[in-house]
């Protein structure tokens, strides 16, 4: 499973010369207080939901190697579960040949009486790993039926999330242009200089520069309306 993780570095390009001739008053001030702040919320809740999707899709790579793993480790249990049964087959086949309804002298009956308990304990061992390679095998499946599950519906989340944050992305290209125009047009920079706006002729570069900038604005257009 691949998933591709673009970078978003939206630069504000439209130039607001020529377009500072803008009306304004309490109520454009204070709508684009609720829209710029309602559109930052968007990218932060869309952008936590995208990282935290990337994050898990990470985990599903770890998953999917470590569910192969286990499957190889359990197959090579199996097959040693498998090879201990024939060898206790074979030396039980031996005991009885060299030592069961044998006469045999005190060395020959210890070696015989060791056999036998080796044996034994070897029946006993494999007697309890049918249960346990069972568990492991039905476990194994559980996680293996899970992790196919999220491999289909987790890239589907990504996406839908990235999709999300692609458009509060540009919606707030939008909304900074729109705020920038108004911060730098005639009638507002008295204004926008006693409440200390930031300088929206630089244009920002990065998205940490567009948050800044949209979050200074939004601060200042209160202090402007809360003044007047």
């Amino acid at each position: 499973m691949k998933t591709t993780l673009r970078m978003f570095m939206i630069a504000i390009l439209l130039s607001l010369a020529g377009v500072l001739s803008v009306a304004w008053g309490a109520e454009s001030v204070a709508s684009l207080i609720t829209q710029g702040e309602e559109i930052i919320n968007r990218i932060k809740t869309h952008k936590a939901a995208f990282d935290a999707g990337m994050q898990k899709n990470q985990a599903l790579v770890g998953e999917g190697k470590q569910i192969t793993a286990d499957m190889a480790q359990l197959k090579a249990d199996i097959s040693a579960y498998k090879n201990s049964n024939e060898s206790i087959k074979k030396q039980t086949a031996d005991y009885q040949s060299k030592c069961n309804g044998k006469q045999l002298n005190p060395t020959e009956f210890a070696a015989c009486k060791a056999q036998l308990a080796q044996i034994n304990q070897e029946i006993n061992q494999n007697n309890t790993a049918p249960a346990k390679l069972n568990q492991r095998q039905n476990e194994l499946m559980a996680r293996a039926q899970k992790y196919n599950q999220a491999v289909v519906s987790v890239p589907k989340e990504v996406k839908a999330d990235e999709s999300a944050y692609e458009g509060a992305l540009a919606d707030q290209q939008s909304w900074l242009q729109k705020a920038r125009t108004l911060v730098a047009s005639p009638g507002f920079v008295p204004y926008a200089k006693k409440a200390g706006c930031p300088n929206v002729e630089k244009t920002p570069k990065s998205l940490d520069e567009i948050m800044n900038m949209s979050q200074s604005i939004i601060n200042c257009l209160k202090k402007v309306a809360n003044s007047n």
